[in-house]
């Protein structure tokens, strides 16, 4: 799909981040959008698309991916929080609803948690941040769900992801490996108590990287968030359906700007 977004770089004291960004024009409610593992934003296209058309979105290549570049600190999700907390003050944007994605999804927390006056409502999407089994165990789990996700509705999203992931995996391979360790070993819970701000957590019902005991392990320690699952889909569900995630962010981002928004899928 064609990108509506103008690409630009932003210099800061120990990186230097590109970023996507579109629909200055039309909205001053913005969305700090932030990436998964290994995949850049590049299959997230579709998605960010059609947000912009209500939003201003910003979308950074986290340090490592794409053209951005990596501090040697950043190793856990609170170094790549802070960048992006820097990233944000560089912008001069000093409250933004947080999308995060995966790996994404636990730097979008980390950030709440450290920076709450910066968060106007956090959105968890299949999200790591609890440790998980090894990684040969992981690399299984992910061909089968892969190859799933193969026959769901839309192949062009899906083949986007396995060039995005074969790419990052031959040219940038340092950086994955780095963020694989982050995803197997890391654990986040002892931060979400510090997390206040409006929180949506959206889940794929058949989600194989993540599972469903991860999102209600999230909801139970996040106080006052609300989970979403979407039946019938896998990790990466929102490359796939992306009416259904948009609306979901658009109706839970309504409720807190407006006072209004019906979420239509199932609440826990």
């Amino acid at each position: 799909m064609e990108s509506l977004f103008i690409e630009k770089q932003i210099h800061l004291a120990d990186s230097n981040i590109f970023y996507q960004e579109a629909g200055t024009a039309t909205n001053s409610v913005s969305i700090l959008f932030i990436h998964g593992w290994s995949v850049s934003i590049e299959p997230y296209q579709e998605n960010l698309n059609m947000l912009s058309q209500r939003y201003h979105v910003v979308a950074p290549y986290l340090p490592g991916f794409g053209k951005s570049t990596a501090p040697h600190f950043v190793k856990d999700y609170s170094d790549y929080a802070a960048v992006l907390i820097d990233f944000l003050k560089a912008l001069n944007l000093q409250s933004v609803h947080i999308v995060g994605h995966s790996l994404g999804g636990a730097i979008a927390m980390a950030l709440a948690a450290l920076k709450p006056d910066f968060t106007r409502s956090l959105i968890v999407v299949d999200s790591t941040g609890i440790p998980m089994n090894s990684l040969p165990e992981v690399v299984v789990r992910r061909a089968i769900e892969m190859s799933a996700q193969m026959w769901q509705a839309k192949p062009e999203p899906a083949l986007a992801i396995l060039a995005r992931v074969l790419y990052n995996s031959l040219f940038n391979t340092k950086k994955v490996l780095e963020t694989a360790k982050l995803v197997l070993d890391r654990d986040i819970r002892s931060m979400l108590p510090r997390i206040h701000t409006p929180c949506l957590i959206i889940w794929g019902a058949d989600d194989l990287l993540t599972p469903m005991t991860m999102a209600k392990e999230f909801a139970r320690n996040i106080k006052g968030s609300k989970l979403v699952i979407i039946d019938g889909v896998y990790h990466e569900w929102n490359f796939f359906f992306t009416e259904t995630f948009t609306k979901t962010v658009s109706n839970f981002i309504d409720e807190i700007e407006l006072g209004t928004g019906n979420l239509t899928s199932e609440l826990f």
